[in-house]
Parts: C-alpha cells; structure tokens; sequence
C-alpha cells in the first residue's frame, strides 16, 4: 500500500507544472510524501519511500532525456532507456535522502517544509545542478503568483510545502482549527500579494520579430542544407517578410546560424551587418564559435547592426556588436564532466559540439539603441543567478533555446514554465526566441503575451515595453544564493 502511494504521489507531482498546470495537486502530492514518512517505521523503508516517490516524480517529469539520447546521441533505444532509467535513479535520490531526513524531524514535523526547499536547493547546485520541476515554478498563472517577486521560486516552494503539511494536518485531525485557518491566512495572503506592483515601465518601447525556424535537428548541421537554413531566416526577418515594418529587433534562436563565424564572415555575416545598420535594425542570433585559447567551442549569440554601446571583442570581426557566450553547459551534452575517467565509458555517444567551452562569469549587456538588455542560452534560464547577474540594469531579458533535442515532450512546455518564472521573480519581460518551439513574449507578469506553437514555422511581431526597478527577491539576492 505504501509503495503504491508513494509511486502515485510522485507519479502525479508533475502534472502540477506545464502542459497540465494543475498546480493544486503539488501540494497533495506532497501531503502524501509527509505521510509516507510518518508511516515508515525507520530510515530504510522511509529512504525507499522518498526513493519510490522520485522514480514517480522525476520518471514522469524528466524521461524526456531519453529522446535526445537515443535521437542525437548515436545510442540504440535499450541503452538510451538504460542510461534514462539511471538519471531518474540519480535525482530519485534527493526525495529519498529528504525522506530519511524527515524521519528523523518527525517529531519538529513543522521543519517538513524546510526539509523539502533544502533538497530542492541542493539538486539546483550539487554536480553543475538540475533546476528542473521546482516546486515553486508552478506559480505563473495561480493565484499566488505575487510571491514570486517577494521570495523567488524556493520561497514559493517553501510556501507550498508548507500549504502541504497544513493539507496532511487537516486530514488526521491535527491541530485542526488551527491548521485551516493558517491555511485560509496563507491562501488570502497569497493571493493579496498579486496585486503589488514593483518596477516602471520605460519610457520606449521596442517592436521586435521572434523568429522559430523549426528546423529538423537531423538536418541542421548539413552543409548541404546550411543555404537554405540561412536563407529560411533571413526570408523570415523584417524587411523581407511583409509586415515587417518598423521592426527594431529580430531574434533568432540559439544556433541558428548553422556554422563557425569565420565560415560565414565574408559570404553572410559582413553583407547582412552592411544592410542592417543601412536599414538602422538589429539582429540578435545564436552561432557557435571557436574557442581558440582552449581548443574548443563557444555556444554564443552575436548582436548585428545598429550603433555599437556595449563593446566589440574582436578587432578583426568588428561587425558583431556584442556576444554573449553560454556560461552553464549542459552535461553530456556539450561537455563531459571528468573527461579522463568518463570518455572510455561514453565514447559512444556522438551528440554533435559536445567540446563547448563555457562562457566568462562577467559579460557586457547588449544595447538596442539605449535600452540593456541580458541574454541567456537554452537551460540557463533555470539558474536564476545566471539570467539575473545583469540585473538590474538590464529592463528586459532574452533567452535563446533549442528544444528541437526534445521532440514532441513536456520539455518545452516546462521550459517556457520556468522562463515565465524568471520574467515574475524580475519583473521584467522575456522575448523567448526557440527553433522549434515554444517562441514567446512572456510579460512582467510571467503571463504569456504572444507565442508560437510547437513544431510549427513562424514570425512573432510584438510590442514589448522595457521595466526597471528591483524586486523584493533581486534585492535579497544581493545578500543570499537564493
């Protein structure tokens, strides 16, 4: 009985976050991990019902991994599903350590709450971190969406787990009265929370395309298809397409531009950057670089045209206004922790640029005229110090990404999610530009203004107004990792 709970409840943790959002079953999902806990008779069955919990938890929320493996990783669909199994077992392990934890709170059960946002923190920062399916980004679009500027995606976190204990408290009678009306309070405080309102909008607003090219991640890296790949988007972007018309700034997703600068500088890169400042537009795009120091690759995104206000790297290549190169990279993917003692084992997996080369901490904002902007690449939306280390002088955030590894998954809805919980916590708002989906305008509000659907080509033209002001969060990120 208690195994089945504990699959069930962590089995049902995700439908709490996007495409279902049914965020009203984290908390009793969570309620029945609490009672696991109060059930176990010792540390060992209470670790096998913490570790049950997240093979349900992380089984149905993350298996996603698998495509990118088997699809883009050169590996036969039993090792791919071998090698899932054995990253659900890994992170299965932070709701089984929790539970040991837990046990021994039983008595202090108040400290359940805490107990869970600790684990949420360490599995965000333990081995480069895996932000992913937190607690608290399920608050865009709930009624306790106004926490997030005041406490950040952990302090919402603490006050679902929290909402949690009072749900399991008032099923076994427990402090009863109490428990329902600390629940009522904390429902009616959450929601009173929303309508604050903590930055300005600026004076300029900017009118910008977002381009999702929707290009087949099997046929990306052709040098067959790289014309038609490059001709795609610039068919695409403002003026070419027809209602282009005062655009300031086109974006392009992360690598979209399908090869090296230096392959592309003469042919594209220099008579697109002659056209742009002649038509006073920008483009922003994703393109990989060479490393050259360290015999590697940099995944970067490169502003075109305009007037330059931030910097040029490069003497020679002075045509980029600005780059920002990625500076979290993704495991085994674009890089293989403990390359010595792993590369014998991982030889078979072939996922192209796997040799990237991480960004530099401290990178300059890009400007579009006078306006600042922060750029981030694919999952680095989900560090929060990451997308916010230029804040808060950046009024407003963009974020490029390739969800095509993902196929037809909860990936990009849980990543928009999470952009979405980035634009609440900072007040500002998001231009999410991705090759296959989902491109969006996310608002200050972390509401979803305009997007694109999945799998799908398009052009999304929008009107964005840039905010500044500091949240109660970014200002207590100041003094705490948060």
């Amino acid at each position: 009985m208690k195994v089945v709970v504990s699959l069930l409840a962590g089995a049902v943790f995700p439908l709490a976050f996007a495409p279902f959002e049914w965020f009203w079953i984290a908390p009793i999902s969570l309620a029945l991990l609490y009672w696991v806990v109060q059930q176990a008779v010792n540390y060992k069955v209470a670790f096998r019902g913490g570790f049950i919990f997240g093979l349900g938890q992380f089984g149905v929320g993350v298996s996603w991994v698998q495509i990118s493996i088997a699809k883009f990783g050169g590996v036969n669909l039993p090792l791919s599903i071998l090698l899932t199994i054995l990253f659900v077992a890994f992170l299965a392990l932070f709701p089984a350590l929790l539970a040991a934890l837990l046990i021994r709170l039983r008595a202090n059960y108040l400290l359940y709450p805490l107990g869970w946002v600790l684990f949420e923190w360490i599995r965000s920062a333990i081995f480069g971190g895996f932000p992913w399916l937190l607690l608290g980004d399920t608050a865009p679009g709930t009624f306790y969406s106004g926490l997030a500027p005041l406490v950040g995606s952990y302090g919402v976190s603490l006050f679902l787990a929290t909402i949690a204990l009072l749900l399991f408290n008032i099923v076994r009678s427990h402090n009863l009265r109490l428990s329902a009306l600390l629940l009522l309070a904390m429902l009616l405080g959450s929601w009173g929370s929303s309508q604050l309102n903590w930055i300005e909008p600026v004076d300029k607003s900017l009118s910008v395309a977002l381009i999702q090219g929707n290009i087949k991640q099997s046929e990306k890296w052709k040098l067959d298809n790289r014309a038609t790949t490059l001709a795609t988007y610039l068919e695409a972007s403002p003026p070419e397409n027809s209602v282009g018309e005062g655009v300031d700034l086109t974006i392009w997703p992360e690598t979209a531009i399908p090869a090296f600068r230096f392959q592309l500088q003469d042919e594209f890169l220099t008579p697109l950057e002659i056209k742009l400042k002649s038509e006073q537009r920008y483009i922003l795009s994703g393109i990989p670089l060479l490393d050259r120091e360290r015999r590697g690759y940099l995944n970067s995104a490169i502003l075109l045209g305009g007037i330059n206000k931030s910097g040029v790297s490069d003497g020679e290549e002075s045509n980029i206004l600005a780059e920002y190169h990625k500076r979290k990279l993704v495991p085994f993917g674009e890089y293989l922790p403990l390359p010595k003692l792993l590369t014998p084992i991982f030889k078979f997996i072939q996922i192209p640029f796997s040799n990237f080369s991480r960004g530099a901490e401290n990178q300059p904002l890009f400007f579009i005229g006078n306006t600042p902007l922060s750029v981030t690449i694919c999952y680095e939306v989900a560090y929060s110090g990451l997308t916010f280390s230029q804040l808060p002088e950046a009024q407003l955030l963009v974020t490029l990404s390739n969800d095509g590894w993902f196929g037809d998954s909860l990936a990009p809805y849980q990543h928009l999610q999470i952009a979405r919980m980035r634009a609440l916590e900072s007040a500002r708002p998001i231009l999410r530009a991705t090759n296959s989906g989902i491109s969006a305008l996310i608002g200050a509000d972390g509401e979803v203004v305009k997007q694109i659907p999945r799998s799908e080509f398009g052009v999304l033209e929008v009107t964005v107004k840039p905010t500044s002001g500091v949240t109660p969060y970014l200002w207590l990120r100041r003094y705490f990792e948060l």
